[in-house]
């Protein structure tokens, strides 16, 4: 287990129109305010398309990390996730997962990983900064490897 605690920056709200990517969104926004750390501690919505990892039927080994895409098609849902700084591409790197309903088949939901997602209609979300510590992302090796949230002091970008 790791902890940290958490010294917060700026809470944002953000409303995503018609049309717009979620993730270019999120990227965007933190650009403009020079957000180089934060969770999303909720967003809702619809989406036209998404891609999450997952699967529409059994995996041969559930202990095993996933790694087919489902693409959905009229979603709506909501979702959280994290923020961290790459120091390798120069850019926030976003991770978010979600729970989102098929408008088609009465709200059958598939949850997971979201890899992409385009407004359908509207997407609210709330941005919290995280001033310090810093966040990483880093390949957990207990994770097999998978990608997880490491502190760093001082924030990375701004030694």
């Amino acid at each position: 287990m790791r902890v940290a605690e958490l010294r917060g920056g700026r809470r944002v709200a953000v409303v995503l129109e018609p049309g717009e990517d979620l993730f270019g969104g999120i990227a965007q926004v933190c650009r403009d305010l020079d957000v180089r750390q934060a969770y999303v501690p909720v967003f809702l919505g619809a989406f036209s398309t998404a891609e999450l990892i997952g699967t529409c039927g059994p995996v041969p080994d559930p202990d095993l990390p996933m790694t087919d895409v489902v693409h959905l098609d009229n979603t709506e849902g909501s979702g959280s996730g994290s923020i961290a700084w790459e120091e390798a591409t120069g850019r926030v790197s976003v991770h978010l997962h979600a729970s989102l309903g098929l408008k088609s088949r009465s709200a059958t939901a598939h949850a997971g990983h979201l890899l992409a997602a385009r407004v359908q209609y509207v997407v609210e979300l709330v941005l919290e900064e995280v001033v310090a510590p810093g966040l990483l992302r880093v390949p957990h090796p207990g994770a097999r490897g998978i990608p997880a949230l490491a502190f760093a002091s001082p924030p990375p970008g701004t030694a």
